[in-house]
């Protein structure tokens, strides 16, 4: 059943408050609990550098605000190319009003809007039954690709610091997310500004690492055990000392295990020095991790997708950006 007198338009201002309504609302339906994070994300995603108002979208009834689907636009690389992606995120539907076409026509307006701006590939994390039906295809992506067992005892940290990220630690950042990242199968870029590289929520760390005066790297990480990396960028032969010390400082403990979200590949040309470490590729993907062809003459885009069904290992690693990451 569709309900013929929905209005889809864009998001406005006013209707900010309406949207995060709902957002709560919908979610809190489906899994109660005193923390919902998706009016949280959609609020923060509307500062993303990319941020497109007209792929906030909403489905208006008799004045109210009935459904929301937000679309955010980050460039990609794929295959060693360069891409402009979408990630959808939240979507969701008045409780009263679900199951009567509202988010299917909020998706599909949405996949519209997004080949006029030739986006080429849109991606998701959602219910692996649900997004099917509008072309997503399942486990496409991972979110880590590499565990790591360290006892790093006898890694000499003393003088190395911490401190968190600023304006003028941008173009040092973005140089070597390039040059780490400019060959990987999949990879997103997080942006150029530093709301899109500062943390979100309390429980994730981005930070500048230094010995004295000596920049040592960038790190963003899940402040938990296991250790979860979200981003490594260092000079020279340092990631291991970087790690060392946040397993020491923060975890207080010189040993365990670490969970990256670089390739094997990456994770081999940063840890050349790989003694009492042992590295083990470990691809974390889900059937609800899914991709969509935007531009279908992209051709580019359909190998990815043949060669990800093919062999898990064909996966790229993605790594959302903080403003995606607010919910812990």
């Amino acid at each position: 059943m569709i309900i013929l007198n929905i209005i889809i338009r864009s998001e406005r201002p006013e209707d900010y408050n309406k949207i995060a309504n709902l957002n709560y609302n919908a979610f809190n339906e489906w899994h109660s609990s005193n923390y919902k994070a998706e009016p949280l994300i959609v609020s923060a995603l509307r500062h993303n550098q990319y941020y497109d108002k007209e792929l906030s979208i909403v489905a208006e009834l008799d004045g109210d605000i009935v459904g929301h689907v937000l679309f955010s636009i980050f460039p990609l690389v794929v295959m060693n190319e360069k891409r402009m992606g979408a990630f959808l995120a939240p979507i969701c539907v008045d409780t009263k009003l679900q199951k009567q076409g509202i988010g299917r026509m909020l998706i599909e307006e949405g996949h519209k809007r997004l080949q006029s701006k030739g986006v080429s590939i849109a991606l998701l994390c959602g219910h692996e039954s649900y997004y099917p039906k509008f072309g997503y295809e399942n486990k496409m992506f991972a979110l880590s690709g590499v565990n790591i067992s360290i006892d790093a005892e006898n890694t000499n940290t003393d003088g190395i610091t911490e401190r968190s990220i600023t304006n003028t630690d941008l173009e040092w950042i973005t140089k070597h997310w390039q040059s780490v990242h400019k060959d990987d199968r999949l990879a997103l870029y997080p942006g150029d500004t530093i709301s899109q590289w500062f943390n979100h929520s309390l429980i994730y760390r981005s930070s500048m690492i230094y010995r004295d005066d000596v920049l040592l790297g960038y790190i963003r990480y899940r402040n938990t055990y296991p250790l979860e990396i979200k981003e490594l960028l260092t000079t020279e032969d340092n990631a291991k000392k970087i790690i060392a010390y946040i397993m020491k400082e923060n975890l207080k403990s010189p040993k365990g295990d670490v969970i990256l979200s670089l390739s094997l590949e990456n994770t081999l040309k940063m840890l050349k020095n790989n003694e009492n470490l042992k590295i083990e590729e470990k691809v974390r993907t889900s059937n609800a991790f899914m991709m969509k062809v935007i531009d279908k003459n992209d051709k580019l885009i359909e190998q990815y997708i043949q060669e990800a069904k093919s062999d898990i290992n064909n996966l790229g690693i993605i790594t959302f950006p903080p403003t995606l990451e607010i919910d812990d």
